[in-house]
């Protein structure tokens, strides 16, 4: 009886050598694939997919210097978009929208109250205007049969401004906030 459980542990352990000696080459170059398909995304800007792809990298390696490089830069600099809320605002067809010599303001009120009424109360946009400045610049406007998020991209087009589509909220702020703020990020001090 000892000599067949020993025969058995042999013939397992046999069994699962020959498993992975066989299973760890293609498992090696699928992973380097993975690793190359992933680093190509990512120094072609396509950040969301980088990180799909490394992310399998560094489960398989987390030691791989390069991937968890790759994966950090990602994570510090470039959030995943939520288009949620800007995929709604397509939604919400205005009829008409004529607005003359209006502050952003002013703009983004009246914009609330034609979605709302657009909507039947369903879809009343949530807009933060990022600085008293920004909010007292001028705009006139005409459009018809537009959806929201478009009135949006015409209103921050005419006002020099960036809207960022957050979760909750479209943020409104300067080219000028912009730039500064990129720059802040990118800028690497010297030691």
């Amino acid at each position: 009886m000892k000599t067949h459980s020993i025969r058995a542990k042999v013939s397992v352990a046999a069994f699962l050598a020959a498993f992975f000696l066989v299973a760890a080459p293609a498992s090696a170059e699928d992973l380097n694939q993975v690793y190359q398909q992933g680093r190509a995304a990512f120094y072609q800007g396509d950040f969301a997919k980088a990180q799909q792809l490394l992310s399998r990298v560094a489960a398989a390696n987390p030691k791989h210097p390069e991937t968890m490089n790759m994966l950090a830069y990602i994570r510090a600099n470039h959030r995943q978009v939520d288009t949620t809320l800007k995929d709604q605002y397509a939604t919400v067809i205005l009829p008409k929208v004529e607005m003359a010599d209006v502050t952003l303001t002013e703009a983004i009120e009246g914009l609330r109250a034609l979605s709302k009424n657009a909507s039947n109360g369903k879809v009343v946009p949530n807009v933060i205007v990022k600085g008293e400045e920004l909010g007292q610049r001028k705009l006139s406007l005409s459009l018809a049969n537009i959806p929201l998020s478009e009135a949006l991209s015409y209103v921050t087009q005419l006002t020099s401004s960036k809207a960022t589509y957050d979760k909750h909220a479209v943020i409104l702020t300067t080219m000028a906030d912009t730039v500064t703020s990129t720059a802040e990020t990118t800028a690497k001090p010297s030691k």
